[in-house]
C-alpha cells in the first residue's frame, strides 16, 4: 500500500499528526505496539472512561482532552495498525520493518513522523534490582490497565511531576503510600525563579503544576533528598535515606522510582540522524528544526522523542511535521503553510520557556546521579559501579570501551537502563560544561525477532 506518510507511535504526537494528515487528504499509516491508541500519557483511557461511566463518574478535564483526541484519531481517515512493534528503520528512514501478530513486514516510507515518546530516566540506587522495586510509570500503567494499585506499603522516591501525580493517583485508589521522598527542596524553587516570568505565559501549565504540589497525599514527606538506598535480602524491606534535614529509615514492601523522563532515541539513532546533548535536561536528543525535521529529509521526530515538552507540545509538533510534509507534496500553498504553522510554532516556544522552570525545580542531585561501590548499574549483565569505575581508571573513556571491558549495556535492554548512569560516571564534569561521550550505538533489531520471522518477512518494494 502506498502511503504519503508513516507515523510511528500513537501517543499525543502521533495521533495529532495522523489527524492533521487526514484533514489535508494525506494517506497516513500509523504503527503502534500497544493494543489501543493513547501512548503512555493516555494509556487505557477509553477503558477507564467506561469503568467510570458505569460508576456514574467522569474523567478529569485533562484526561477528557486525551479521550477527545483518541476519538478524533479513530474517526480520521487513517490506517491504524495496533500491536505493531517497529524493529528496524533504515538510514534516513526510507524503509521500516515491524512485527505484527508474529509476522515481520518491511515497507517503504516516503515520509516518516517518528513519535516514540519518552521513558523514565534510570537512576541506579543501591538495592534497585530487588523484587518490589519498579518505576512510578510502571505502577501508573498497572493502575490504568487494571484499576488496581500496587499492593503493600509503598514508598515513592525521586523527583518530577509524574512522581507527585502517581502518589496522588495511588492514594486515591486506596493504596497504602507510607512515604514520599523527593530530591526537590526550597533551594530548587529559589534557583528556578529567573524562569518564572517566561513560564507565566503558560498559565494552564503553571496551574497544573500548582495542583500537583498542593494536592499531594497526606503521607510522610521528605524534601531535599540527597542519598537513598533500598534495603532487603530477597525483596524490599525498607529505604534508608539522607536529606538536608537529616536521615531516617522507612519500612515498606514496594519502592517506586522516578527521576523525570528523557527522549526515547532508539529509532532516531538507528536512522542515523544528528543528535545533540541537551544541557538543561541532561540527555541526548535528535536535532530538529522548526518543522520537527531531522538531518534526514522527510524524517520528522515529534513529541517527547525530540525533546521533553509535554503532551500539549507533542500535539503541536505532530501537526507541524505533517504541515511540512503536505507542503512538499503540494497539498498546501506557501501562504497556507505559514498561516497554519505560525500559532503552533509560537505555542512551542511558549511551552519551551515554561519547561525551563520545571527542569530546574525537578533536578536530580549529583549525589544520586552517579552511583558508586557495589550498586548494580547494568542489571542485565550485573555490572557494578565499582567495575565501571575500574574500567574507566584503566582507560575506558567511552561507552564502547566500557562494553568491551565490562559488558555494560550488552543485555536485552540495549543499554537503555544503564547508559545514562555509566555516562555520568565517566564524565564527572558533565554539569560543568564537559561534553559527554556519544550515546551507545543502536543496531537492529531493536525488538526481539526470530530467525524464522526474518526469513519469512513480507517485504514491500
Amino acid at each position: 500500500m502506498n502511503n504519503d506518510v508513516v507515523v510511528i507511535g500513537a501517543g499525543p504526537a502521533g495521533m495529532a499528526a495522523a489527524i492533521q494528515a487526514s484533514s489535508l487528504g494525506l494517506k497516513a499509516l500509523v504503527l503502534d505496539e500497544q493494543p489501543a491508541p493513547g501512548g503512555q500519557r493516555f494509556r487505557a483511557i477509553e477503558q477507564r472512561y467506561r469503568r467510570l461511566r458505569a460508576a456514574g463518574k467522569g474523567l478529569p478535564a485533562s484526561e477528557q482532552k486525551g479521550l477527545d483526541l483518541i476519538r478524533r484519531f479513530r474517526e480520521s481517515d487513517t490506517r491504524f495498525v495496533d500491536q505493531a512493534s517497529v524493529w528496524d528503520i533504515s538510514p534516513g528512514g526510507r524503509q521500516i520493518s515491524y512485527l505484527h501478530h508474529g509476522r515481520s513486514f518491511t515497507i517503504p516510507a516516503n515520509a516518516v513522523v517518528a513519535a516514540p515518546g519518552a521513558y523514565e530516566r534510570p537512576v541506579p540506587l543501591e538495592g534497585w534490582h530487588l523484587p518490589g522495586v519498579m518505576s512510578a510509570g510502571a505502577a501508573q500503567t498497572m493502575l490504568k490497565m487494571s484499576g488496581h494499585p500496587v499492593k503493600g506499603r509503598i514508598v515513592l522516591l525521586g523527583c518530577g511531576p509524574l512522581l507527585l501525580l502517581t502518589a496522588r493517583q495511588l492514594s486515591n485508589a486506596g493504596a497504602n503510600v507510607v512515604g514520599l521522598l523527593q530530591t526537590t527542596g526550597p533551594a530548587d524553587f529559589l534557583r528556578a525563579t529567573p524562569y518564572l516570568p517566561a513560564a507565566l505565559r503558560s498559565a494552564t501549565l503553571l496551574k497544573q503544576g500548582l495542583q500537583l504540589l498542593t494536592q499531594t497525599p497526606l503521607v510522610p514527606k521528605v524534601f531535599s533528598l540527597t542519598q537513598a538506598s533500598i534495603i532487603g535480602a530477597d525483596h524490599v524491606e525498607g529505604v534508608n535515606y539522607r536529606s538536608r534535614g537529616g536521615s531516617g529509615f522507612i519500612e515498606c514492601d514496594a519502592v517506586l522510582l522516578h527521576f523525570g523522563v528523557i527522549p526515547n532515541t532508539q529509532l532516531s539513532r538507528l536512522a542515523g540522524v544528528a543528535h545533540d546533548w541537551n544541557e538543561q535536561q541532561e540527555c541526548w536528543q535528535p536535532v530538529v528544526d522548526a518543522w520537527q525535521e531531522t538531518s534526514a529529509e522527510n524524517l520528522m521526530v515529534a513529541g517527547d522523542g525530540g525533546g521533553i515538552l509535554g503532551d500539549e507540545a507533542a500535539e503541536m509538533s505532530g501537526r507541524l511535521s505533517i504541515l511540512r510534509i503536505a507542503h512538499r507534496l503540494g497539498r498546501i500553498s506557501d501562504q497556507s503553510l505559514s498561516k497554519l504553522a505560525a500559532p503552533l510554532q509560537r505555542g512551542l516556544k511558549r511551552l519551551a520557556a515554561a519547561r525551563a522552570l520545571i527542569d530546574t525545580i525537578f533536578h536530580t542531585p549529583e549525589t544520586m546521579l552517579i552511583p558508586s561501590g557495589d550498586t548494580v548499574v547494568c542489571r542485565c549483565e550485573e555490572v557494578t559501579a565499582a567495575e565501571i569505575a575500574a574500567a574507566n581508571a584503566s582507560g575506558a573513556s567511552g561507552l564502547r570501551h566500557l562494553k568491551v571491558q565490562t559488558r555494560v549495556g550488552m543485555g536485552p535492554c540495549r543499554a537503555q537502563m544503564c547508559s545514562m548512569a555509566a555516562m555520568a560516571m565517566i564524565t564527572p564534569g558533565i554539569r560543568c560544561g564537559q561534553r559527554p561521550p556519544p550515546p551507545a550505538t543502536v543496531r537492529a533489531p531493536i525488538r526481539p525477532l526470530t530467525i524464522g520471522q526474518l526469513a519469512e518477512a513480507d517485504v514491500e518494494i
